[in-house]
């Protein structure tokens, strides 16, 4: 049984599964750093830490993204809309990464040390981000894969002689 023409229904079960559970999971973040606010400061009025000591964002909100990606795998009609919402979504993480490292160097590009990719990252990100970014590596490499499965069955279709 199918989903739709390129998808098995035990396979959209599984990319649907995936989907909710990163999104759960970044429900769950969220709530524990509730929890771990008003554990450390018991009579101040808990508030969503969207900035650290440094000023860099903990969590920023673009995370909630995953609600609306998990939304269009549900619906197995909007394939491709939930393979842009990833590819946006993988965008912004990125773009995400990037600014808050140039927004946290002192003093501009212009007198920090040209620093690596690698450790740019490593600089920037936090538990979330490290894991946004292996639900938007497994999810884009699921979605190109069940892509190149649509391109190869309709170019056989059409390769058909009457």
């Amino acid at each position: 049984m199918k989903a739709n023409n390129y998808i098995s229904k035990r396979e959209h079960n599984l990319l649907t599964t995936f989907a909710f559970t990163v999104f759960v999971c970044l429900i769950l973040f969220i709530s524990l750093s509730l929890i771990e606010e008003v554990i450390s400061q018991p009579n101040v009025m808990p508030k969503v830490k969207l900035s650290g000591d440094n000023g860099l964002m903990i969590f920023p909100p673009f995370h909630l993204i995953t609600f609306f990606i998990f939304l269009a795998i549900l619906k197995t009609k909007r394939f491709l809309l939930s393979f842009l919402l990833t590819i946006f979504y993988a965008f912004i993480f990125i773009y995400g990464l990037s600014a808050r490292f140039k927004g946290g160097q002192l003093g501009g590009e212009e007198f920090s040390p040209k620093v690596d990719l690698h450790l740019e990252i490593y600089y920037a990100a936090n538990g979330y981000d490290y894991f946004a970014a292996f639900f938007i590596s497994i999810l884009l490499f699921w979605q190109i894969s069940i892509l190149l499965r649509m391109l190869i069955k309709t170019s056989q279709k059409e390769s058909v002689l009457p």
